[in-house]
């Protein structure tokens, strides 16, 4: 009867299909699709060229050359599609640097194929393997059963790998590939002992397509919305990494203000601004020629996977995406600014746990300087153990006077005076020294902590307010900072009219601060404390004006009498156009009859801009950086002395 080619026609379509799912779906970007596509493309490869081969078998005594050649192309293209089943298997895995790295594990997975080449080569000469006779049969040579062993050798390589991390994979996973390696040597065996019966490439095509369904399945592991790998892919691959202590560079990429960018467009609108960004990144990589994973993490997350030589040219490609996003992005008609975060962190030498890598990136929102960062610098590890350690170190702080108020000047530029302070909180443990309120506390609001460490601010600051010391440095008022959870507690006012009559504190001493993000948000309790410390006749101020959306008829009903503005106002030599909006929005306040202050001045060309601009306080590191009680006392008394030293009015 002869070679039949219906098995292998029915394979090459499903090869066809699965290559076509692949690339029309444009599932290309990650590791995993990218070697599947790859042992696709091998298998309709190697099909292609056995159904060449086995055509010209059926012309008889002619074309003997093409029939050697083609018959050894399939050969060898065979044992070349075992390797690479082998090689998807160890990528499952995330196994694949040993393998590469340890010279043993190299020659167990390349030798094998070196044999095949050079026994196909040598063919040629011997025909130990196969031969075409003088009637054009193709006829097995006497070495033939080594192209088996080989086949069968990767097939229980790839048996013992799934094996040895089987707990790294899913139930579903090691079923599969066992299932499809065990369908593929099956079918293997029967053309070995039935040679016309063509069903190893349609077996190979049927196992490929097992893969597909129950392994590969693109959608699981892609974000329909920008074509990138989704979250879910990131953290099982970072996960693996991990647990292997696989070296790799992880390029962050978060987009601070996300939020704001996805209040203004809308979803739709949002998802195209996401998907243009994904765009971006690959076509910068493929400028740079590097090859990497890249996932869309959600909330304006992105994260690129490197690993290999790959990691060489991290920095660079940081570079050019920092570099990028400095510059607006043109959406339709409008110009979006885009705050963007680029952190470069390399496992395991930055990063040695997925909590330590969760809490650098939510580090990422309070660390951008318009510079790309790097994890090694940043202490991740120490950072993540304290946080870890976060509410006992608020407890001990609590009970064993481990907080400290600091004091930072406020200057009257009419009265060229240090008008007022603002009492700042610091953390010192022995272990891990200066804590950043930064860090403590968002877990001091998230635990309910923030209510008893209020406290102790209120109560320090009217102690010292209520001091002899005070009554020398003729200062109108200290600011104390209110918490949006402060703001929600029910006895907030109470509490603070307390505490201020405990000190013999009068309402006009103290003004309280509320940020912009609070203001926002405000219900009925929020307005309640308000409305009775106003009455209680202590003044109150909105802080970090300019860091969040302004609901202007909102921040209109609220009695503020201080606007105090964000120190992203002070960028003006980097954003002249800042100036226009500055004057305009200085303008608005001054039209509400509320003062101005400004933070974070830091040079005398900033101070004088802001006088120049009518604003009525300065506050920043050009008068004083926060200071400790004494020291803050010290420097008030002796800045007066200096007012007395040249003839100003105290």
């Amino acid at each position: 009867m002869g070679k039949v080619l219906y098995f292998d026609y029915a394979a090459m379509v499903i090869g066809i299909v699965l290559l076509g799912c692949m690339l029309l779906r444009k599932m290309t970007n990650g590791k995993m699709n990218r070697a599947f596509i790859l042992l696709v493309s091998m298998a309709i490869l190697t099909n292609a060229v056995d159904i060449i081969a086995v055509s010209y078998d059926k012309l008889g005594g002619v074309f003997l050359t093409e029939k050697m050649i083609y018959h050894s192309m399939y050969l060898l293209l065979r044992a070349y599609t075992s390797f690479f089943c082998l090689c998807y298997v160890i990528m499952l895995t995330d196994t694949w640097f040993k393998a590469s790295n340890n010279r043993w594990k190299k020659l167990m997975l390349f030798l094998p194929m070196a044999i095949v080449t050079a026994a196909m080569i040598i063919n040629v000469f011997t025909n130990h393997i196969f031969s075409i006779n003088h009637d054009g049969v193709y006829v097995r040579g006497p070495l033939f059963l080594i192209l088996y062993i080989i086949n069968g050798y990767y097939a229980v390589y790839g048996f013992i790998k799934v094996f040895m991390y089987r707990k790294m994979l899913s139930l579903t996973k090691i079923f599969s590939i066992y299932t499809g390696s065990l369908l593929m040597m099956g079918a293997a065996a029967i053309q070995f002992l039935m040679p016309d019966v063509l069903i190893d490439m349609f077996a190979n095509a049927t196992g490929l397509l097992f893969l597909f369904m129950m392994i590969q399945r693109p959608e699981e592991i892609t974000d329909s919305e920008t074509g990138l790998l989704k979250l879910s892919a990131y953290d099982k691959e970072l996960g693996r990494s991990l647990q292997n202590k696989k070296p790799e560079t992880i390029i962050m990429i978060r987009m601070i203000n996300f939020t704001v960018i996805r209040e203004m467009l809308g979803y739709r609108d949002t998802v195209c601004v996401k998907r243009t960004i994904a765009s971006s990144i690959l076509q910068l990589m493929k400028e740079l020629h590097v090859h990497g994973d890249v996932y869309y993490t959600e909330s304006g997350n992105y994260r690129i996977k490197l690993e290999g030589k790959q990691e060489e040219k991290a920095a660079a490609l940081a570079e050019r995406i920092n570099t990028l996003y400095k510059i607006p992005l043109k959406y339709k008609e409008m110009q979006l600014n885009l705050i963007v975060c680029v952190c470069i962190a390399r496992i395991p030498t930055d990063i040695d746990t997925p909590e330590a890598m969760i809490a650098l990136s939510n580090d990422l929102k309070h660390k951008y300087s318009g510079n790309v960062l790097y994890a090694s610098r940043i202490n991740t590890r120490v950072r993540y153990n304290m946080m870890h350690d976060m509410e006992r170190i608020l407890e001990d702080a609590l009970a064993n006077n481990g907080f400290e108020v600091y004091y930072q000047p406020i200057y009257s530029v009419k009265e060229q005076r240090f008008h007022s302070a603002e009492a700042l909180l610091r953390l010192h443990t022995k272990q891990y020294g200066y804590i950043s309120p930064e860090l403590f506390i968002p877990v001091a609001e998230k635990n309910g902590m923030i209510h008893k460490i209020g406290l102790f601010v209120m109560d320090e600051v009217c102690r010292f307010i209520g001091s002899k010391e005070y009554q020398q440095l003729e200062l109108e008022y200290i600011e104390i900072n209110l918490s949006p959870a402060q703001c929600m507690e029910n006895n907030l006012a109470k509490n603070i009219i307390r505490i201020m009559n405990d000190h013999h504190v009068l309402p006009q001493q103290l003004n309280l601060e509320i940020t912009e993000t609070a203001s926002g948000k405000i219900q009925d309790i929020v307005m309640d404390n308000i409305t009775t410390l106003h009455d209680a006749g202590i003044s109150l101020s909105l802080d970090d004006f300019g860091t969040g959306y302004s609901n202007m008829t909102r921040i209109a009903s609220i009695p503020f009498h201080i606007i105090k503005l964000d120190k992203t106002f002070t960028d003006i030599e980097n954003n002249p156009n800042l100036v226009i909006v500055l004057e305009n929005v200085i303008k608005m306040i001054k039209a509400l009859n509320m003062k101005i202050v400004v933070e974070g001045i830091e040079t005398k060309e900033l101070v004088k801009t802001f006088s120049d601009l009518e604003c009525e306080y300065i506050q920043g590191y050009y008068y004083s950086k926060p200071l400790p009680r004494q020291p803050f006392i010290d420097f008030i008394l002796s800045h007066q002395r200096c007012r007395t030293a040249v003839g100003l009015p105290q």
